[in-house]
């Protein structure tokens, strides 16, 4: 038969029993406050550090070079103009259904490419004459005209139909423009300089159809019908254009701001300027003054660097920057 244990070692037994419990209900309420404010701190938002300084009243983005790079900025001076003055008319080049041939199966049967032939896909351009398609022993079809290929109704070794089309092409090196023409606008020219937006290659001439009998899609003001000398790049219908013209007055000097240096916000046209390397401002760019390729602007320095790719970007941090985490919150 076992003995009881001494009172007194009982007593420190039970203690020592008491201490670590209370040792571990501590602990454990540690914990649980950690978890808490480690899920208090997931739930506050993150907030990046503004790039954006005020200054003078002027707004700067500050970059590192890094940033620079992420953002793909490119800068480059911009250079001394002179122009005319000139009236700027919107407009778009339209769809020509008698500018467009077909490649039909003239039977049915499967489809092949005749020997040392080429199967053009969409996009590519083929030369008039040039043998594209063979359907069963029937002799090789030509493309009947030159031009972009725009449709493509079939691929080689398919089942086709008599009379199914198997490609479109259509002849885009004169497009035809539609302009719209205000009441106040000089009389339509026999001819005149067509500017595509964001493009800096230089003008097209282009010289009068006659009027549209159609209005203008966008404006609904009369419009008149221009066919250019050359095409460009991107000239496709449904492609924007500008038609300039001149009009009286003295010529103007200042420097050219290209196209693709414009942002636009609140209605108004601007640019980044590098006021020093990694600080970037932006400036207003009137639009009275249109230039081949731009902007004609006056309160540039000739040298100034502009920002010619990015923009979008320095303007997208600018204005990050006024976004607040209360405004995030009340969303």
């Amino acid at each position: 038969m076992s003995r009881p244990l001494p009172r007194a070692l009982a007593s420190a037994l039970a203690l020592a029993t008491a201490v670590l419990v209370g040792v571990w209900l501590v602990t454990m309420y540690h914990r649980h406050e950690a978890r808490l404010e480690a899920q208090a701190g997931l739930q506050e938002p993150v907030v990046a550090p503004s790039r954006v300084r005020e200054s003078g009243g002027e707004a700067t983005v500050v970059l590192d070079t890094a940033d620079e790079r992420r953002l793909g900025l490119r800068v480059a001076p911009v250079r001394a103009a002179v122009a005319a003055p000139e009236v700027r008319l919107t407009g778009e080049l339209v769809p020509e259904p008698d500018r467009t041939a077909a490649v039909r199966a003239p039977l049915a049967g499967r489809l092949s490419v005749p020997d040392g032939a080429h199967w053009p896909g969409f996009g590519d351009r083929v030369s008039a004459g040039a043998l594209v398609a063979q359907v069963s022993d029937a002799k090789p079809l030509a493309a009947p005209r030159g031009g972009v290929v725009t449709h493509v109704g079939a691929q080689p070794d398919e089942m086709v139909q008599p009379g199914q089309v198997l490609l479109e092409i259509t002849d885009y090196t004169q497009p035809l423009a539609r302009i719209a023409w205000p009441a106040d606008a000089p009389r339509p020219p026999a001819s005149l300089a067509l500017v595509a937006p964001g493009r800096t290659g230089g003008r097209v001439t282009a010289r009068l159809v006659g009027a549209s009998p159609e209005a203008d899609a966008l404006t609904r003001l009369p419009a008149f019908l221009y066919r250019a000398e050359r095409s460009w790049s991107g000239a496709r219908p449904g492609a924007a254009v500008f038609a300039l013209l001149p009009r009286g007055g003295s010529a103007r000097r200042g420097v050219l701001v290209p196209d693709r240096a414009l942002v636009q916000w609140e209605g108004l046209v601007w640019a980044y300027v590098e006021r020093e390397p990694g600080r970037f401002s932006r400036v207003r760019v009137p639009t009275d003054r249109p230039v081949a390729g731009g902007m004609l602007a006056t309160t540039l320095e000739p040298g100034t660097p502009v920002v010619i790719e990015g923009a979008e970007q320095l303007l997208s941090e600018e204005f990050r920057a006024r976004v607040t985490v209360g405004d995030e919150a009340n969303e």
